[in-house]
Protein backbone atom coordinates (compact mmCIF):
# COMPACT_ATOMS: atom_id res chain seq x y z
CA UNK A 1 0.00 0.00 0.00
CA UNK A 2 2.66 2.40 0.67
CA UNK A 3 4.33 1.65 -2.35
CA UNK A 4 1.42 1.98 -4.26
CA UNK A 5 0.79 6.05 -2.43
CA UNK A 6 4.79 6.39 -4.04
CA UNK A 7 3.94 5.66 -7.15
CA UNK A 8 0.63 7.61 -7.31
CA UNK A 9 2.65 10.78 -6.05
CA UNK A 10 5.60 10.18 -8.85
CA UNK A 11 2.63 9.76 -11.59
CA UNK A 12 1.22 13.22 -10.22
CA UNK A 13 3.95 15.55 -9.66
CA UNK A 14 5.38 14.03 -13.72
CA UNK A 15 2.13 14.89 -14.65
CA UNK A 16 2.00 18.74 -13.04
CA UNK A 17 5.84 19.19 -14.20
CA UNK A 18 4.51 18.00 -18.08
CA UNK A 19 1.71 20.49 -17.65
CA UNK A 20 3.03 23.53 -16.11
CA UNK A 21 6.12 22.50 -18.39
CA UNK A 22 3.48 22.82 -21.50
CA UNK A 23 1.62 26.20 -20.24
CA UNK A 24 5.09 27.64 -20.03
CA UNK A 25 5.88 26.77 -23.43
CA UNK A 26 3.31 29.57 -24.73
CA UNK A 27 4.21 32.28 -22.34
CA UNK A 28 5.15 35.37 -23.78
CA UNK A 29 8.08 37.47 -22.56
CA UNK A 30 7.43 41.20 -22.61
CA UNK A 31 9.71 44.40 -21.55
CA UNK A 32 8.48 47.21 -19.85
CA UNK A 33 9.04 50.35 -21.89
CA UNK A 34 8.51 53.84 -21.75
CA UNK A 35 6.01 55.08 -24.11
CA UNK A 36 3.65 58.61 -24.80
CA UNK A 37 0.13 57.89 -23.02
CA UNK A 38 -2.56 60.01 -24.74
CA UNK A 39 -4.90 61.28 -22.06
CA UNK A 40 -8.82 61.39 -22.99
CA UNK A 41 -11.94 62.94 -21.78
CA UNK A 42 -15.18 60.80 -22.78
CA UNK A 43 -18.90 62.91 -23.54
CA UNK A 44 -21.99 62.31 -25.17
CA UNK A 45 -23.08 64.27 -28.49
CA UNK A 46 -26.14 63.92 -30.96
CA UNK A 47 -25.64 63.10 -34.46
CA UNK A 48 -27.50 66.30 -36.51
CA UNK A 49 -27.39 66.82 -40.36
CA UNK A 50 -25.15 69.12 -41.63
CA UNK A 51 -28.01 69.59 -44.65
CA UNK A 52 -31.78 69.68 -43.07
CA UNK A 53 -34.40 71.92 -43.74
CA UNK A 54 -38.16 71.92 -43.83
CA UNK A 55 -39.52 73.23 -47.99
CA UNK A 56 -42.48 76.10 -47.37
CA UNK A 57 -44.97 77.00 -50.02
CA UNK A 58 -44.29 80.09 -52.24
CA UNK A 59 -47.54 80.71 -53.51
CA UNK A 60 -51.06 80.17 -51.84
CA UNK A 61 -53.05 77.56 -52.95
CA UNK A 62 -54.55 73.97 -52.50
CA UNK A 63 -51.94 70.51 -52.49
CA UNK A 64 -52.86 68.86 -55.16
CA UNK A 65 -50.43 65.98 -54.64
CA UNK A 66 -47.53 64.89 -52.22
CA UNK A 67 -45.40 62.51 -54.38
CA UNK A 68 -43.13 61.20 -51.78
CA UNK A 69 -43.33 59.91 -47.53
CA UNK A 70 -41.41 59.79 -44.84
CA UNK A 71 -38.18 57.47 -45.54
CA UNK A 72 -38.24 57.90 -49.16
CA UNK A 73 -35.06 59.56 -50.82
CA UNK A 74 -35.19 62.39 -52.99
CA UNK A 75 -33.07 63.21 -55.53
CA UNK A 76 -31.82 66.66 -56.13
CA UNK A 77 -34.26 68.78 -58.39
CA UNK A 78 -36.81 65.89 -58.28
CA UNK A 79 -40.80 67.50 -57.35
CA UNK A 80 -42.10 66.42 -54.07
CA UNK A 81 -45.48 68.73 -53.65
CA UNK A 82 -47.76 70.19 -56.19
CA UNK A 83 -49.81 73.11 -55.64
CA UNK A 84 -53.18 73.80 -57.57
CA UNK A 85 -51.96 76.23 -60.07
CA UNK A 86 -55.10 77.80 -62.05
CA UNK A 87 -54.57 81.21 -60.75
CA UNK A 88 -50.83 81.66 -61.47
CA UNK A 89 -51.39 79.67 -64.95
CA UNK A 90 -54.23 83.21 -65.69
CA UNK A 91 -51.30 85.65 -64.35
CA UNK A 92 -48.92 83.89 -66.98
CA UNK A 93 -51.35 84.54 -69.47
CA UNK A 94 -51.89 88.19 -68.39
CA UNK A 95 -48.73 88.75 -68.13
CA UNK A 96 -48.15 87.14 -71.75
CA UNK A 97 -51.02 88.92 -73.20
CA UNK A 98 -49.48 92.41 -71.52
CA UNK A 99 -46.23 91.84 -73.36
CA UNK A 100 -47.72 91.31 -76.85
CA UNK A 101 -49.40 94.83 -76.10
CA UNK A 102 -46.02 96.16 -75.29
CA UNK A 103 -44.39 95.34 -78.33
CA UNK A 104 -46.94 95.92 -80.81
CA UNK A 105 -47.10 99.50 -78.77
CA UNK A 106 -43.32 99.75 -79.67
CA UNK A 107 -43.53 98.65 -83.42
CA UNK A 108 -45.65 101.21 -84.02
CA UNK A 109 -43.60 103.92 -81.66
CA UNK A 110 -40.75 103.27 -83.52
CA UNK A 111 -42.77 103.68 -87.07
CA UNK A 112 -43.88 107.03 -86.13
CA UNK A 113 -40.55 107.72 -84.73
CA UNK A 114 -38.80 106.57 -88.03
CA UNK A 115 -41.61 108.78 -90.45
CA UNK A 116 -41.39 112.15 -87.78
CA UNK A 117 -37.61 111.76 -88.57
CA UNK A 118 -37.58 111.84 -92.36
CA UNK A 119 -40.02 114.77 -92.05
CA UNK A 120 -38.00 116.71 -89.61
CA UNK A 121 -35.32 116.15 -91.87
CA UNK A 122 -36.78 117.78 -95.25
CA UNK A 123 -37.97 120.59 -93.01
CA UNK A 124 -41.75 119.34 -92.65
CA UNK A 125 -42.38 119.37 -89.17
CA UNK A 126 -40.65 121.30 -86.49
CA UNK A 127 -37.72 119.74 -84.23
CA UNK A 128 -40.27 119.52 -81.18
CA UNK A 129 -42.35 117.20 -83.22
CA UNK A 130 -39.11 114.56 -83.22
CA UNK A 131 -38.76 115.11 -79.37
CA UNK A 132 -42.16 114.09 -78.77
CA UNK A 133 -41.71 110.81 -81.07
CA UNK A 134 -38.84 110.26 -79.19
CA UNK A 135 -40.59 110.67 -76.12
CA UNK A 136 -43.36 108.53 -76.91
CA UNK A 137 -41.02 105.80 -78.40
CA UNK A 138 -39.00 105.53 -75.05
CA UNK A 139 -42.24 105.12 -72.88
CA UNK A 140 -43.45 102.39 -75.24
CA UNK A 141 -39.45 100.90 -74.64
CA UNK A 142 -39.84 101.16 -70.87
CA UNK A 143 -43.48 99.85 -70.85
CA UNK A 144 -42.44 96.74 -72.94
CA UNK A 145 -39.62 96.40 -70.46
CA UNK A 146 -42.18 96.16 -67.26
CA UNK A 147 -44.50 93.58 -69.01
CA UNK A 148 -41.58 91.33 -69.56
CA UNK A 149 -40.34 91.72 -65.66
CA UNK A 150 -43.72 90.94 -64.81
CA UNK A 151 -44.15 87.86 -67.21
CA UNK A 152 -41.18 86.81 -65.69
CA UNK A 153 -42.32 87.26 -62.07
CA UNK A 154 -46.01 85.48 -62.72
CA UNK A 155 -43.57 82.49 -64.92
CA UNK A 156 -41.57 82.23 -61.13
CA UNK A 157 -44.83 82.05 -59.38
CA UNK A 158 -45.62 79.62 -61.76
CA UNK A 159 -42.83 77.21 -61.11
CA UNK A 160 -43.13 77.27 -57.56
CA UNK A 161 -46.60 75.42 -57.59
CA UNK A 162 -44.14 72.56 -58.20
CA UNK A 163 -42.18 72.37 -55.06
CA UNK A 164 -38.95 70.71 -55.52
CA UNK A 165 -35.93 68.89 -53.18
CA UNK A 166 -33.06 71.74 -52.91
CA UNK A 167 -30.80 68.96 -52.49
CA UNK A 168 -30.55 65.28 -52.38
CA UNK A 169 -31.56 63.72 -49.11
CA UNK A 170 -34.13 61.33 -47.28
CA UNK A 171 -37.50 62.73 -46.41
CA UNK A 172 -37.62 62.57 -42.27
CA UNK A 173 -40.85 65.01 -41.99
CA UNK A 174 -44.39 65.19 -44.13
CA UNK A 175 -46.47 68.24 -43.28
CA UNK A 176 -49.56 68.75 -45.51
CA UNK A 177 -51.35 66.03 -47.30
CA UNK A 178 -53.74 66.39 -50.63
CA UNK A 179 -56.48 68.59 -50.62
CA UNK A 180 -54.77 71.08 -47.72
CA UNK A 181 -55.11 74.83 -48.33
CA UNK A 182 -51.57 76.55 -48.19
CA UNK A 183 -50.36 80.09 -48.29
CA UNK A 184 -46.78 81.59 -48.88
CA UNK A 185 -44.62 79.88 -45.64
CA UNK A 186 -46.62 77.26 -45.01
CA UNK A 187 -44.18 74.18 -44.03
CA UNK A 188 -44.44 71.42 -46.60
CA UNK A 189 -42.00 68.57 -46.10
CA UNK A 190 -38.44 68.34 -44.14
CA UNK A 191 -35.77 66.58 -45.12
CA UNK A 192 -31.94 65.53 -44.41
CA UNK A 193 -29.05 64.49 -46.69
CA UNK A 194 -27.40 61.54 -44.38
CA UNK A 195 -24.60 61.65 -46.59
CA UNK A 196 -23.16 64.78 -44.28
CA UNK A 197 -23.77 64.18 -40.64
CA UNK A 198 -21.88 65.97 -37.74
CA UNK A 199 -22.09 65.66 -33.77
CA UNK A 200 -21.31 69.01 -31.24
CA UNK A 201 -19.93 68.65 -28.11
CA UNK A 202 -19.52 70.99 -25.24
CA UNK A 203 -16.09 70.44 -23.28
CA UNK A 204 -15.04 72.57 -20.66
CA UNK A 205 -13.34 75.70 -21.50
CA UNK A 206 -9.61 74.53 -20.21
CA UNK A 207 -9.34 71.96 -22.33
CA UNK A 208 -10.13 74.13 -25.30
CA UNK A 209 -6.06 74.71 -26.08
CA UNK A 210 -5.36 71.09 -25.46
CA UNK A 211 -7.94 69.97 -28.41
CA UNK A 212 -6.40 72.49 -30.40
CA UNK A 213 -3.11 71.37 -30.02
CA UNK A 214 -3.59 67.39 -30.38
CA UNK A 215 -7.03 67.51 -33.14
CA UNK A 216 -7.96 63.97 -31.81
CA UNK A 217 -11.50 62.51 -31.58
CA UNK A 218 -13.34 59.87 -32.08
CA UNK A 219 -17.33 59.17 -32.35
CA UNK A 220 -18.48 56.01 -31.46
CA UNK A 221 -15.12 54.37 -32.64
CA UNK A 222 -15.44 56.61 -36.01
CA UNK A 223 -12.75 59.31 -36.94
CA UNK A 224 -14.29 62.43 -37.80
CA UNK A 225 -13.36 63.96 -41.48
CA UNK A 226 -13.02 67.39 -39.94
CA UNK A 227 -13.58 68.95 -36.56
CA UNK A 228 -13.68 72.79 -35.54
CA UNK A 229 -13.46 74.31 -32.16
CA UNK A 230 -15.58 76.85 -31.56
CA UNK A 231 -14.17 80.80 -30.78
CA UNK A 232 -16.01 81.88 -28.38
CA UNK A 233 -16.62 80.28 -24.60
CA UNK A 234 -20.68 79.69 -23.14
CA UNK A 235 -20.30 82.16 -20.09
CA UNK A 236 -23.48 80.37 -18.30
CA UNK A 237 -21.67 76.49 -18.60
CA UNK A 238 -17.98 77.99 -19.13
CA UNK A 239 -18.03 75.07 -21.83
CA UNK A 240 -16.50 75.22 -25.75
CA UNK A 241 -18.25 73.89 -28.44
CA UNK A 242 -16.97 70.90 -30.47
CA UNK A 243 -17.69 69.84 -33.76
CA UNK A 244 -16.75 66.99 -35.35
CA UNK A 245 -17.55 66.08 -39.60
CA UNK A 246 -18.85 62.18 -39.48
CA UNK A 247 -17.33 60.25 -42.44
CA UNK A 248 -20.54 59.20 -44.70
CA UNK A 249 -20.99 55.32 -44.49
CA UNK A 250 -21.06 55.59 -40.65
CA UNK A 251 -24.50 54.31 -41.04
CA UNK A 252 -26.01 56.87 -38.19
CA UNK A 253 -29.19 58.81 -38.35
CA UNK A 254 -29.87 62.44 -37.22
CA UNK A 255 -31.36 62.35 -33.11
CA UNK A 256 -28.46 59.58 -32.41
CA UNK A 257 -26.48 59.94 -29.05
CA UNK A 258 -23.14 58.94 -29.57
CA UNK A 259 -20.25 58.31 -27.35
CA UNK A 260 -17.24 61.06 -28.18
CA UNK A 261 -13.91 60.71 -27.06
CA UNK A 262 -11.62 63.88 -27.54
CA UNK A 263 -7.93 63.61 -26.70
CA UNK A 264 -6.95 66.44 -24.19
CA UNK A 265 -3.25 65.68 -22.84
CA UNK A 266 -0.44 63.15 -23.02
CA UNK A 267 2.15 62.44 -20.31
CA UNK A 268 4.98 59.48 -20.50
CA UNK A 269 4.45 55.99 -18.69
CA UNK A 270 4.74 52.58 -18.61
CA UNK A 271 2.68 50.24 -20.78
CA UNK A 272 1.58 46.77 -20.44
CA UNK A 273 -0.55 44.33 -22.39
CA UNK A 274 -4.03 44.03 -20.75
CA UNK A 275 -3.86 40.12 -20.43
CA UNK A 276 -0.72 40.23 -18.42
CA UNK A 277 -2.16 41.79 -15.36
CA UNK A 278 -4.43 39.46 -12.78
CA UNK A 279 -6.62 40.16 -9.83
CA UNK A 280 -5.32 38.17 -6.87
CA UNK A 281 -8.38 38.96 -4.10
CA UNK A 282 -7.65 42.54 -3.44
CA UNK A 283 -4.66 42.97 -5.46
CA UNK A 284 -3.58 43.53 -8.83
CA UNK A 285 -0.68 41.33 -9.83
CA UNK A 286 1.92 40.80 -12.86
CA UNK A 287 4.43 37.81 -12.83
CA UNK A 288 7.88 38.83 -13.56
CA UNK A 289 10.09 37.04 -15.40
CA UNK A 290 11.56 34.06 -12.92
CA UNK A 291 7.66 33.34 -12.53
CA UNK A 292 7.50 35.32 -9.46
CA UNK A 293 4.63 37.68 -8.34
CA UNK A 294 4.54 41.71 -7.90
CA UNK A 295 1.71 44.15 -6.90
CA UNK A 296 1.47 46.92 -9.18
CA UNK A 297 -1.37 49.86 -9.26
CA UNK A 298 -2.94 50.70 -13.03
CA UNK A 299 -3.91 53.79 -14.60
CA UNK A 300 -5.43 54.33 -17.56
CA UNK A 301 -6.27 51.79 -20.37
CA UNK A 302 -5.85 51.95 -24.18
CA UNK A 303 -6.09 49.82 -27.18
CA UNK A 304 -5.52 47.05 -24.91
CA UNK A 305 -2.84 48.14 -22.92
CA UNK A 306 -2.57 49.45 -19.44
CA UNK A 307 -0.52 52.17 -18.04
CA UNK A 308 1.38 50.78 -14.72
CA UNK A 309 1.52 53.53 -12.15
CA UNK A 310 3.63 51.86 -9.80
CA UNK A 311 5.63 48.28 -9.11
CA UNK A 312 7.31 48.19 -12.49
CA UNK A 313 10.19 50.11 -13.86
CA UNK A 314 11.13 50.27 -17.45
CA UNK A 315 13.52 47.80 -18.81
CA UNK A 316 12.21 44.58 -16.90
CA UNK A 317 10.46 41.43 -17.99
CA UNK A 318 7.17 40.32 -17.07
CA UNK A 319 5.72 37.08 -18.19
CA UNK A 320 2.34 36.22 -19.39
CA UNK A 321 0.23 33.79 -21.88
Amino acid sequence: MILNRSLVGLMFSAALVLVTSSGMAHATDYTVKQASIAEYIHLQGVVESTNSATVSAQVSGRIEAVNVDVGDQVEAGATIVTITSVDQYQAVAQAQAQVAAARATLVAEQQEFDRVTKLVAQKLVPDAELDRAKARLDNANAQLKAAQAAAKRAQEQLSYTAVKAPYSGVVSERLVEPGELVQPGTPLMSGFDPAELRVHVDLPALFAPAVEQFKWAEVAGLKPVAQRLFPTIHSASSTVRLRLNLPADGNLLPGQWLPVVVQVGEHEGLLVPQQAVLQRGELTMVRMQDNSWRAVRLGLTQNGQVEVVSGLKAGEVIRYE
